[in-house]
């Protein structure tokens, strides 16, 4: 087990030492290999790598492998990754991995909804597709903060938002609402 483990981290930092390559060839080849292979822990890695200075065909392939995730235990490191960095204008490419990965991001939600409040239109009806695609699995405490949240940002929202947001409300609220 802890031969496993140490050879998890010497290839996790290999991986890493690789990604980080002022090479775009090596940083492909690292990213086929973290398709085939790689862990949950090399994530963070990838989402530093969605910035200004990346190239576009790498951010492209950075976010096509994160929509291939399907171990729903990446979902709480896929949100530390959202909510402690800056993507800039990826950010709305970088939501949209969520929905596509389809994991489940129930427990989630109100971080999801903070996004659609803070960010702009094309990031918010990303958010709302995440939210959408998860609120059937909420609890009714869940569902009663994520109300709440929407209600308390109610005047902070942009006219371009107020159509999308009324849904957004809706579709929490559900039925009869």
């Amino acid at each position: 087990m802890i031969n496993d483990k140490n050879a998890e981290n010497r290839k996790n930092a290999e991986l890493r030492n690789k990604l980080y390559s002022d090479n775009h060839f090596v940083i492909i080849e690292a990213l086929k290999e973290i398709k085939e292979n790689g862990t949950i822990n090399i994530i963070p890695c990838l989402f530093d790598l969605i910035n200004e200075k990346t190239s576009d065909i790498i951010k492209k392939d950075i976010l096509r492998l994160i929509c291939d995730i399907k171990e729903q235990s990446a979902a709480p490191v896929l949100i530390d990754a959202i909510s402690t960095r800056n993507f800039g204008e990826d950010t709305a490419c970088v939501i949209a991995t969520f929905w596509q990965s389809r994991l489940d991001f129930s427990s989630y939600l109100p971080t999801f909804i903070k996004i659609f409040i803070k960010e702009d239109y094309q990031t918010a009806i990303e958010a709302f597709t995440v939210i959408e695609e998860s609120v059937s699995k909420i609890s009714n405490k869940m569902q009663q903060e994520c109300i709440s949240i929407l209600n308390s940002a109610a005047d902070s929202i942009t006219q371009e938002k107020k159509p999308l947001y009324r849904e957004l409300v809706k579709v929490i609220a559900g039925p009869g609402f």
